[in-house]
């Protein structure tokens, strides 16, 4: 670098650790004047992504950028809500750039900050950014998407277990109170009803996590008379069948299929879907002695 003059290398290496964002904070620290600054922005070698971060020319402005960007501005930020599910790979119906930052809140254009100071139980790291962790981040989507997106985010969080019901329940009663706070609520226990392929594929995703194999979905029983009925989850061995959202049947019909089952030597175990999201591990354990006690013992 010339004597007086800016040097650009240094200000190369600093963007290329911040996916080509910098400062100008950075770009003083580097010599550039702030008359050279507002220079290169006004000919649009610069192109500004939020206050005070910039990008060079040419450098796709996307909303994982913008994030980026959101915490070059504001150190200490948190990337919540929308743009944290964006770094966990969920698709969320938003393009905006949400962040949690404590104290005062800050005027930034194209970033929504949420003024809050956040416990570090609620904050990881992911690709090298400051996120809120998968279950906070579903509460805060829960509040800030719309009706329909937070409901299918919910459905699905509990399905694949990024949050629980009993998480959702504490940090909804922390939250009494707030703005937001009833219909969060409202959405909750719509989603906490479930429904019946819901309860089957969380069912299916708890067997799996907890290594218990040998049973199969909607399997068909039979017994002399012929077709009893599907069963949710079945396993052949034990001749154990799990039912999943059964109060979705008439009790007749239920009370026929039972004594059909049990005359052919089934074992039977309901679940409703709040059984599957609030007791996940009394479930597992359940099922371990019910197949314990029932699968034949090989000499």
């Amino acid at each position: 670098m010339n004597p007086g003059q800016p040097d650009r290398d240094r200000l190369d290496a600093l963007a290329a650790d911040q996916r080509g964002l910098f400062t100008r904070a950075q770009a003083l620290s580097c010599g550039f004047s702030t008359l050279r600054i507002r220079t290169k922005v006004q000919a649009g070698d610069w192109s500004p992504v939020v206050r005070d971060v910039f990008a060079d020319r040419g450098l796709p402005v996307t909303p994982r950028l913008r994030d980026v960007a959101a915490q070059l501005a504001l150190p200490g930020a948190v990337l919540a809500g929308p743009s944290a599910a964006r770094w966990h790979g969920w698709e969320v119906p938003s393009t905006e750039t949400f962040v949690a930052f404590p104290g005062r809140r800050p005027r930034l254009r194209h970033v929504h900050v949420v003024p809050v100071d956040l416990p570090a139980t609620d904050i990881c790291t992911v690709d090298q950014q400051q996120v809120t962790t998968p279950s906070r981040t579903v509460f805060d989507c829960a509040r800030l998407l719309p009706d329909g997106a937070a409901s299918a985010l919910l459905a699905t969080a509990l399905q694949e277990c990024w949050t629980t019901m009993p998480d959702l329940a504490t940090r909804i009663r922390d939250a009494t109170g707030r703005h937001g706070t009833p219909r969060l609520v409202r959405l909750v226990r719509m989603v906490a009803l479930g429904n019946r392929t819901a309860a089957q594929k969380l069912a299916g995703k708890l067997l799996q996590r907890a290594g218990i194999w040998g049973w199969s979905p909607h399997e068909p029983i039979s017994d002399r008379w012929g077709l009893i009925g599907l069963g949710d989850l079945v396993f052949p061995e034990a001749k154990l069948v799990i039912e999943l959202g059964i109060d979705e049947l008439e009790p007749a019909p239920l009370r026929e299929r039972h004594t059909r089952l049990a005359a052919a030597g089934w074992t039977v175990v309901s679940y409703s879907w709040t059984d599957l999201t609030t007791r996940p591990s009394d479930l597992v354990a359940e099922l371990r002695q019910h197949l314990d006690r029932l699968t034949p013992v090989r000499w």
